[in-house]
């Protein structure tokens, strides 16, 4: 059986491998880690209600952050290199702090914080990974070289063939947007399904645009949540 947090952290790491050239920079500091959302530590003060506007489901993204975190570093690990200069080791930080990864963590519940893949849950995770192939479609159609790109950045990240041929289903029949919406029955996961579409496309064409804009109509997120999202991703 596929382990359906990891695909879809390796989904969310690689930008639907050609998509967007979000996924590797929110996978290396995910959701404006140092940059313009104040990092990790300004995102928390925002989630305890320190900020106006500030991320109200901050453990939500984190899981993801969290799952495109490790997918990065396990990619790292697969073509035997060194994470990139400016990103956090796995165990710890340059300065010995708590890593990345630990920061991330530590916006999770305590009950997830152990095994933060908890806070997704491979439901979940078949949904967010519905979401992403469902954006990466929405100007029409996944073309042989963009679904050749997306299979071989999962081979590259390790992924086996039960892995591929659940994409390949996928891709072969993307789900409709009102079968995504209809199991989306809390803000925090509406704001994961937002993300993870974002994170799948670069939003240059305006039939991408108007997808996410309906979307996040549909998934109840107003303007300025969808522009601090997109600012995250």
């Amino acid at each position: 059986m596929s382990n359906l947090t990891k695909l879809l952290g390796t989904l969310l790491a690689s930008g639907m491998a050609g998509h967007s050239r979000r996924g590797p920079h929110f996978a290396a500091s995910p959701f404006g880690m140092g940059a313009g959302l104040g990092g990790l530590g300004g995102a928390a003060a925002m989630a305890a209600g320190g900020r106006k506007g500030g991320f109200k489901n901050a453990a939500g993204l984190a899981a993801l952050g969290y799952l495109a975190y490790k997918a990065y570093q396990d990619h790292q690990d697969h073509q035997g290199r060194q994470p990139a200069a400016g990103t956090a080791p796995a165990q710890s930080s340059a300065t010995g702090g708590p890593s990345l990864g630990e920061r991330l963590a530590g916006l999770l519940q305590p009950e997830q914080r152990a095994a933060p893949e908890a806070a997704v849950g491979d439901q979940k995770a078949l949904l967010l990974i519905r979401a992403m192939v469902a954006a990466a479609a929405a100007d029409g159609t996944v073309d042989a070289t963009e679904r050749r790109r997306i299979l071989d950045r999962m081979s590259a990240a390790g992924a086996d063939e039960e892995d591929r041929r659940l994409i390949e289903r996928e891709l072969d029949t993307p789900a409709p947007l009102d079968s995504i919406v209809n199991q989306v029955h809390d803000a925090e996961t509406a704001e994961q399904v937002y993300l993870a579409s974002l994170l799948a496309i670069e939003a240059d064409s305006p039939a991408e645009r108007s997808y996410l804009h309906y979307l996040a109509a549909r998934l109840n997120i107003g303007e300025e949540r969808a522009r601090e999202l997109s600012a995250a991703a």
